[in-house]
């Protein structure tokens, strides 16, 4: 019986004991080849049109190697999630940098070019788990435990914006997290719904903008002045 609860299509062509190896683009541990090749099938069948047998067999293992990793197919589809939304907020992150204090501008630029990209397989895993979380208690769940952690990442890192103190970006680093990840969630699903030409013909410094607004600038240049914040 499968750990699911039986919600897996039958598989009368795979044996649970076939063991398939495939280039998987270099040595992986184990767990991270079979979340590698989640995230591909997930992306190519979708989360109810997957099975285990073939996830584990694209892995290059057996489904006893895959349950003995993840107790779950839910399981699987978040930490799935949770690796796709690492490529996914890459550009984002290049704008999050490990300076002391981060550039607003570059975070709109960084924002400016997410937005730019293509709909992508990242994109459609993304709305797949959240469509998922809609329907499947036990995915909602993980899955609301993936974003959370990319939440915590990116407050952490606005935290060390340049920002004007008393701001919204001084004061509230995870409502801003929020509003980001919400923001770039929105981008994907638009871009899904064939909009992507809706863009403003200058989004970067409509970006920069709405970074302004939330207080995006710089901190007290320790004088008793202020440099100029990112708009002027």
């Amino acid at each position: 019986m499968d750990p699911d609860g039986g919600d897996l299509p039958a598989d009368d062509d795979v044996s649970a004991d076939d063991d398939v190896s495939i280039d998987l683009r270099g040595p992986l541990e184990t767990r991270a080849r079979l979340v590698r090749a989640a995230a591909e099938v997930f992306r190519e069948k979708g989360y109810t049109g997957s099975r285990v047998q073939e996830i584990a067999r694209r892995a290059g293992f057996t489904s006893g190697a895959l349950y003995a990793h993840f107790d779950s197919r839910a399981e699987l589809l978040a930490e799935a999630i949770a690796v796709e939304n690492g490529r996914m907020f890459a550009t984002l992150s290049a704008g999050l940098g490990a300076t002391e204090q981060i550039d607003p501008r570059s975070v709109a630029a960084s924002l400016a070019r997410f937005v730019e990209l293509d709909f992508s397989p990242t994109d459609k895993l993304m709305l797949d788990g959240f469509a998922i979380c809609t329907r499947d208690d036990e995915a909602r769940g993980r899955i609301a435990g993936s974003v959370g952690e990319l939440l915590d990442r990116l407050s952490q890192s606005i935290g060390q914006m340049d920002a004007l103190d008393g701001s919204t970006i001084d004061v509230d680093p995870g409502g801003v997290a929020y509003l980001l990840v919400a923001f770039m969630s929105g981008v994907a699903a638009l871009r899904a719904a064939g909009l992507a030409d809706r863009v403003p013909d200058d989004i970067e410094a409509v970006l920069g903008g709405f970074l302004d607004q939330l207080g995006a600038g710089r901190r007290s240049d320790g004088a008793g002045g202020r440099v100029a914040d990112v708009g002027a």
